[in-house]
């Protein structure tokens, strides 16, 4: 298959794919894909054959090399992976003097992230220019546009976060998302019922249960471990895929109501970004939660 990637089939004119069920010419080894061949019903180079005839790669077919990133083939010509999203340039000049603190894999987005500009489409995602996510999201602006890239490639919602996983609603709060924050608040709260009112039964502050303690502690237990997989399943796994369905909203009310571009980018930095504020006071509720939880424990 490698030598025909890059190559179109003579039938169809398409080029061929990493994974296409290719056929040759007995006669001549020109490749088809299977079905094409089989539609055609024989080569379509059949005139031409003879013991002199033998078909020859085009030189006008583009010779296909291996993303460094995915191992997914790319032709001379292009300069992001079709797959990934890297960058196919190589630096010439690489520094090899300072040492890098980036996890593996976020340096080649960096040199992906230098040279989006050049290319429209990979300067844009959902419509919005990359520049305007920039704006919005802030310092973090590199790993969420990497997040976001790599889901358009791979056709993939999925981008775990660990904060989202860890501590949900203080990552959807400090983000600016007040719905998903008060979600996941709420369905802790919920989910955490159970274990609060079989520590207050242990800890002798609740005199009177509908249902038996054994009962309760399996409740809890079922409880604590649904809270657990939404955490990670659905706040960890996703937190990625809200924060950008979040922001792209507002980026476009931002679009529609500002007129004036200094006007529209100083809003997109104030209306996006994270809020320290916010992050305060539910961390003091947090700890203040806490504290009387441990209290009631005997603790204390």
């Amino acid at each position: 298959m490698h030598h025909y990637e890059g190559c179109n089939c003579p039938v169809c004119k398409k080029p061929f794919a990493p994974g296409d069920d290719i056929v040759v010419c007995p006669d001549c080894g020109a490749p088809y894909h299977r079905a094409c061949y089989e539609l055609q019903g024989a080569c379509v180079f059949e005139e031409m054959h003879g013991p002199d005839f033998e078909w020859k790669r085009p030189a006008s077919a583009p010779v296909l090399k291996k993303c460094p990133n995915c191992g997914s083939p790319y032709a001379d010509d292009q300069t992001f992976c079709e797959h990934c999203g890297a960058s196919l340039r190589e630096d010439p000049t690489p520094n090899t003097t300072q040492k890098s603190f980036l996890p593996e894999g976020f340096e080649r987005f960096s040199s992906m992230y230098a040279g989006l500009e050049e290319n429209n489409q990979i300067g844009e995602i959902d419509g919005i220019p990359v520049k305007d996510w920039e704006a919005f999201i802030g310092p973090s602006a590199p790993y969420y546009i990497y997040q976001f890239k790599r889901m358009d490639a791979t056709g993939q919602k999925t981008g775990f976060v660990f904060s989202a996983a860890l501590f949900p609603y203080l990552y959807f709060f400090y983000r600016k998302m007040w719905l998903q924050g008060a979600l996941a608040l709420l369905l802790e709260i919920v989910l955490n019922i159970p274990a609060r009112l079989l520590m207050l039964k242990q800890a002798g502050y609740l005199m009177f249960l509908p249902i038996s303690l054994s009962s309760l502690s399996s409740i809890s237990l079922v409880s604590s471990l649904a809270l657990g997989i939404l955490q990670i399943v659905i706040w960890g796994l996703f937190g990625a895929w809200f924060y950008r369905r979040t922001c792209a909203k507002r980026i476009r009310k931002l679009q529609q109501n500002t007129a004036d571009k200094d006007e529209y980018y100083a809003s997109l930095r104030k209306k996006g970004g994270f809020s320290r504020a916010v992050l305060v006071i539910v961390v003091a509720l947090y700890l203040l939660n806490a504290a009387a939880m441990i209290f009631m424990g005997g603790g204390l």
